[in-house]
């Protein structure tokens, strides 16, 4: 073991000449020491973990430039939120555990400490944890990514330390709460479906599902319980299928409450049909069109009988051709199993990854109930 407590970039060169697979974890990186790095090194065997907080490329602590230039160099690059370890692991013979980042800062004239390590038990463990932290990061950085937010940050300023308010793409560990229901409500029907390149945003001002489900009269959503999730699908063609384009926490249905009134069906009038809510709180969705969102045949291909909990109970009486796509029809909303959830809420943080979240302050503009919910809860 050596210890390191400043300007051990020469060591890092150093240790590529005998390097195959290289792999980073760093928060933060720059351009310039990722370019040096590359001169020596194919980035077909380099992986790096970091952030992708825009908020870190607006302020100049990282660089967005630097990780494009990872990827188009053949380098697989993922995000994770509020990242603070910094590891260097040169194959399965040496690491480096360090307080320093992969920039100028960090390697050259900032005082870091750091150890350099060759016991093949620590570095197998090195392994193990960056391993992990990949799964929670599931999907690779790709141009798109880079492109997009390039433009998200146009035009952006710094000021006192802070940008303005910057999305964080990077991915977190969730913990799947199996002592939840989980429900797909479904949107539009077999004569309105819309293409996938159709824009989320504006199925959400259509449908203001920010705030509540639309069901007719005699369809009230009484199975669902307070705290229960609801994802939401949007019908679609092209093919005929449903595009799942977010979720929520719902409320628990409340006769007399929960029904739309005059002022919200004058501004949605499909809802004198349709005037009987699921009410939600804290919606997320995806910031992109129908396309980015997860196919629910995606989901009937993997868990086929085991997606909905009644197919899996007809399959465990004894049925034998079960299809699925029956149990949909004419339903506004159907229960899943906590193993089809628990995928779809994984896929649905990728794609949230990937496209971005709808921001608050979109929904803030849009139409609001008109119903005072506190009143009814206390």
């Amino acid at each position: 073991m050596e210890l390191y407590l400043k300007n051990w970039y020469k060591k890092l060169l150093d240790e590529l000449l005998n390097t195959r697979e290289l792999k980073i974890i760093s928060p933060f990186v720059k351009e310039q020491v990722i370019r040096k790095i590359e001169s020596q090194f194919n980035f077909e065997n380099f992986e790096l973990i970091t952030r992708f907080n825009l908020q870190d490329f607006a302020m100049k602590v990282s660089s967005l430039s630097g990780l494009k230039f990872c990827v188009e160099k053949g380098a697989s690059v993922f995000g994770i939120k509020d990242l603070h370890s910094k590891v260097y692991i040169f194959d399965k013979r040496a690491a480096i555990i360090t307080s320093a980042n992969m920039t100028n800062g960090g390697l050259v004239s900032n005082y870091e400490c750091g150890i350099f390590i060759t016991d093949k038990s620590v570095i197998q463990n090195l392994h193990n944890y960056f391993n992990d932290l990949k799964k929670i990061a599931s999907n690779k950085l790709t141009i798109v990514n880079c492109d997009v937010w390039e433009t998200k940050l146009v035009g952006i300023e710094v000021c006192k330390g802070k940008a303005t308010s910057l999305s964080d793409y990077g991915a977190t560990l969730t913990s799947f709460d199996k002592t939840k229901n989980y429900y797909i409500k479904f949107f539009g029907k077999s004569d309105n479906r819309v293409e996938l390149n159709f824009p989320i945003t504006t199925e959400i001002d259509g449908a203001l599902c920010h705030y509540a489900c639309g069901f007719p009269l005699k369809k009230r959503p009484q199975q669902v319980k307070e705290g229960d999730i609801i994802f939401m699908a949007r019908m679609t063609k092209n093919p005929n299928d449903y595009a799942i384009f977010g979720k929520a926490i719902a409320l628990k249905y409340t006769e007399g409450r929960d029904i739309a009134s005059k002022q919200e069906i004058a501004e949605r009038s499909w809802k004198q049909q349709w005037p009987i809510y699921l009410r939600v709180k804290n919606p997320i969705f995806i910031n992109g069109i129908m396309a980015d969102g997860i196919l629910l045949s995606d989901l009937l291909s993997k868990f086929d009988y085991n997606s909905f909990p009644s197919t899996r109970k007809r399959y465990d009486d004894g049925e034998i051709d079960i299809k699925p796509t029956k149990s949909l029809m004419r339903k506004a909303y159907v229960k899943l199993t906590h193993n089809s959830a628990e995928w779809l809420d994984q896929k649905l943080d990728e794609a949230l990854n990937n496209a971005g979240q709808v921001d608050d302050e979109f929904l803030k503009r849009l139409p609001q109930t008109t119903t005072n919910i506190s009143l009814w809860t206390k």
